[in-house]
């Protein structure tokens, strides 16, 4: 792979975090980021929870459709900044 290559593709991620960052309202630990989440991923200086359920959980900002069809489901899309780093929510206890 080509060295210019190699930069555009870290540019554009680098152009896609900030930009899923901008949208966020989270600024720390005390912030609208669920304070449990099942699949919560961290990359790039970044944590995102991305869980999907038949409704969104108290403190997600950014909740979305992503299917109506059989049954509703909606994900829930939340990213802040790991710096400095903040460890990812527990999981959600299933009652």
């Amino acid at each position: 792979m080509k060295s210019g290559t190699l930069v555009a593709i870290l540019l554009l991620q680098t152009v896609v975090v900030m930009g899923i960052l901008a949208h966020s309202q989270a600024a720390d630990a005390d912030d609208d980021f669920p304070k449990c989440c099942d699949h919560c991923n961290s990359w790039s200086g970044a944590q995102f929870c991305d869980d999907v359920g038949p409704r969104c959980r108290d403190g997600c900002v950014n909740c979305r459709v992503v299917q109506t069809r059989p049954v509703k489901t909606f994900r829930c899309g939340d990213g802040r900044s790991a710096f400095p780093y903040i460890p990812c929510p527990p999981p959600c206890k299933n009652n």
